[in-house]
């Protein structure tokens, strides 16, 4: 009588198992954290852009109109109508049509607004 072997054994099936186990416990953490950096950036980027159109916005109107006040400071979320996802808060300071500072919050991320145009994250 001859027997033909053929599968795996149960010892065989559960040491693979126990090596897929060991390798998502490494590699969760891994992927957790390059969604909440894609999130942050996500969020940086929409608030790059929101300063970028508030002050086209304020030029555009002074060109419109030579008579337009621009204002100091802006702390109204939706004092200009954009694409995508508005700021929760925001507090920005312009002079002469260029945002000098403050800060925009985009969720649970808070950004500072630098007068050289860029936006550094303050909070998580």
């Amino acid at each position: 009588m001859k027997l033909n072997k053929k599968g795996f054994t149960l010892i065989e099936l559960l040491a693979v198992i126990v090596i897929l186990a060991i390798i998502m416990l490494i590699a969760t953490p891994i992927i957790l954290n390059v969604v909440e950096d894609a999130r942050q950036g996500a969020a940086r980027s929409s608030a790059m852009g929101y300063v970028n159109a508030i002050e086209k916005d304020m030029m555009a109107s002074k060109l419109n109109d030579p008579e337009f006040v621009m204002d100091t400071t802006i702390t109204d979320p939706d004092i200009i109508s954009i694409r995508g996802q508005a700021p929760d808060s925001v507090t920005l300071d312009v002079s002469n049509g260029l945002v000098t500072g403050g800060t925009i919050q985009f969720g649970k991320y808070k950004f500072e607004v630098i007068p050289d145009g860029t936006v550094s994250l303050i909070s998580p």
